[in-house]
């Protein structure tokens, strides 16, 4: 007697995507966003959103709009290079990948950017009565004399030609080389603003390229591309970010439960899919109902996993003046006046206000029209706590602690001290020496 096969019983896949980039299964509170981009898109040269930039902090999901782009102009014909500024070389990689554009898409005329090519004629050659048939092959390579803006205007020439466009997406961009930015500006402002070739732009990057790269005097062309940033979720976008995903992939939730983890989303898409993540896999589900007990364990870890993968990255990126300002204001309760913050960061209003420009560009603080600034949730105050120089506000008395003074002879194990990560625009790098190191920083 044969046995009978057992009945799969592999679980549902979790319908979350905590992974940075990837796109979720439902996506919420970007279709206004969205629909712009697209229209812009749709619209030609001759609009101001057919170049855009994508601003936003780590984990509101440019990326993820930088992809949805992608697919819709794919979804129209266009060509899509899809390149990083993560690194140097970011002229090299769109180079590269204008060369895979014949092997991609075979069906439009792309000769002439695929690299070396071979051709073969037949030539006579005469001499008195005699006459002489001969054959000779000639290898040409058409892109050794070709740069990247005669590359980008060819491509960009044979896809009007074909009725079609190109759409070039840098993501990471406030990571890019400050002179290889220029030069991609420059050719992106002559092919498509002056010549009105149909080559699309869009990047992303963090806030901290409103006073990096757009503030670079000889960088005017990201200064005017259309700014898109990424608007916060609501409860409502959590809401139903949560409960589409749960209920499409047969699980199930509890009403209070769904809105106690909508509430705690907060502004991120990132935080949501952590927290629907791992509330899915708590609760056992599609098999088990996912409850308040779950999401409530779910809320505490994705509470740490936003800490570790955002808020702390984001802290540890800033020059140690920005970081003791912020350990200041939280040392307020998170809440105070320009002068105030001065006050207890030990420094003078005009410095504090230097400082304070740069975090509120940055995401990190915000201003009301009173004057009176406060804290984000980009970097909470317990990040800040456990982070600060000199290890954050005391909770006892609300002043910044001081460090502890080092002691002779063999001691129990210490935490590795801090570094100093102040940024170094020659090398673009941040220093890698202890905090308080002497002279000069180094990266290496």
């Amino acid at each position: 007697m044969s046995a009978r096969p057992l009945a799969s019983t592999a679980p549902s896949p979790n319908p979350f995507s905590p992974d940075f980039g990837q796109v979720p299964d439902a996506l919420v509170g970007r279709d206004d966003l969205l629909a712009d981009l697209y229209e812009g898109l749709d619209a030609g040269p001759g609009d101001s959103r057919y170049t855009s930039i994508l601003l936003g902090v780590r984990g509101s999901g440019k990326t993820v709009v930088l992809t949805e782009a992608e697919r819709h102009a794919a979804s129209c014909g266009w060509i899509v290079l899809s390149v990083d500024a993560g690194t140097n070389g970011l002229l090299d990689r769109i180079s590269q990948a204008i060369r895979q554009t014949p092997r991609k898409y075979e069906s439009l005329d792309l000769g002439g950017l695929g690299g070396r090519r071979t051709t073969t004629g037949d030539k006579s050659l005469k001499v008195g009565p005699y006459q002489e048939k001969r054959s000779e092959q000639e290898v040409s390579d058409p892109d050794a004399d070709m740069g990247l803006r005669e590359e980008l205007a060819l491509l960009a020439e044979k896809a009007q030609q074909a009725g079609t466009s190109v759409l070039l997406t840098v993501d990471e961009l406030h990571c890019a080389d400050r002179d290889e930015a220029r030069r991609l500006s420059n050719y992106i402002q002559h092919i498509t603003k002056r010549s009105q070739r149909p080559l699309a732009f869009i990047g992303a990057g963090l806030l901290e390229m409103r006073y990096t790269l757009m503030e670079d005097k000889r960088i005017t062309f990201f200064r005017r591309c259309n700014r898109h940033e990424m608007p916060p979720l609501d409860f409502a976008d959590a809401y139903k970010g949560l409960r589409f995903p749960i209920l499409d992939a047969g699980g199930s939730v509890t009403e209070p439960a769904l809105e106690q983890a909508a509430a705690a989303v907060g502004d991120l898409p990132y935080t949501l899919q952590v927290v629907g993540h791992t509330a899915w896999a708590l609760a056992d589900a599609p098999g088990r109902e996912i409850d308040g007990h779950a999401v409530s364990r779910a809320v505490a870890i994705a509470e740490r996993t936003v800490d570790e993968n955002i808020s702390e990255p984001a802290f540890h990126e800033l020059a140690e003046t920005e970081q003791e300002y912020l350990a200041a204001l939280a040392a307020l309760g998170g809440s105070g006046t320009m002068a105030e913050i001065a006050g207890r960061a030990g420094t003078t209003p005009k410095a504090a206000a230097k400082t304070h420009r740069r975090l509120d560009l940055s995401g990190y603080t915000r201003r009301d029209d009173g004057g009176t600034v406060t804290l984000t949730g980009l970097v909470p105050a317990r990040v800040i706590a456990r982070n600060a120089p000199g290890g954050g506000p005391d909770p006892s008395d609300g002043q910044p602690r001081t460090a502890r003074p080092a002691t002779a002879g063999p001691t129990p194990p210490t935490p590795k001290r801090a570094a100093c990560r102040k940024w170094m625009p020659r090398a673009r790098a941040y220093c890698t020496q202890p905090r308080d190191h002497s002279g000069r920083c180094r990266s290496k």
